[in-house]
């Protein structure tokens, strides 16, 4: 932001890299954050023109990411505003200036992961009868869930990347450490009662577990 004596009103201007606001010395900063923010669309419209008229170094960079056991394909385009939108099979992440593509795509899976996992363990808890007195997201890295005995249950965020049924089942196995904080013959039976096919379940989790630690 530059300001200015001898400047009177606000105003904008757009370069290939930056947007840089002009003040007069006097303006509140709440007064210019207002005005920022209605010029909105004229922003985005006029980055927009500005970098179709850049040349670019590389072409947007595609990669792809996992979410419910479907592959995404991603594709990071420069952006004046941050901003992602799934449409079909693709993610589209716009990047600002100085962001990381792989960063965002990856806040973009652990948001998706709070709301799904915490509606897959609440759908199996009401049929369980039994609920966690506490849930959130884990990062462990080489754990798939938790549960202590004072009922609270983590579960990896990057379960988000697996298919469903193999959400479910780590959310019976927690469930499950409720009743049983062990893993004796009693506690695998309650596994099977919440999950029936949880051995092959087992199974299909750890064939991709390497996969899905690589984020």
């Amino acid at each position: 932001m530059r300001r200015s004596r001898r400047r009177r009103t606000l105003g904008l201007t757009v370069t290939e890299r930056e947007v840089r606001i002009h003040a007069p010395v006097w303006t509140p900063r709440d007064e210019i954050e207002t005005y920022v923010v209605r010029q909105h669309d004229w922003l985005a419209r006029a980055w927009r023109r500005m970098q179709a008229r850049v040349p670019q170094a590389e072409a947007p960079r595609p990669f792809e990411l996992t979410y419910l056991g479907r592959r995404l394909r991603i594709v990071a385009r420069p952006s004046l505003f941050p901003e992602i939108r799934r449409r079909g099979g693709t993610l589209h992440i716009y990047v600002a200036h100085g962001a990381d593509p792989d960063a965002l795509a990856r806040d973009w899976l652990i948001g998706r992961a709070e709301r799904v996992l915490a509606w897959r363990l609440s759908r199996l808890a009401r049929r369980f009868g039994r609920a966690p007195s506490y849930f959130a997201l884990s990062d462990a890295r080489t754990q798939w869930g938790s549960c202590t005995r004072r009922g609270h249950i983590r579960l990896n965020w990057r379960l988000a990347q697996a298919p469903l049924a193999l959400i479910d089942y780590v959310a019976a196995h927690e469930l499950a450490h409720l009743v049983h904080l062990d893993h004796s013959p009693r506690f695998w039976a309650l596994v099977a009662e919440l999950c029936p096919d949880a051995l092959a379940r087992r199974a299909e989790l750890r064939r991709m577990g390497d996969s899905l630690f690589r984020l």
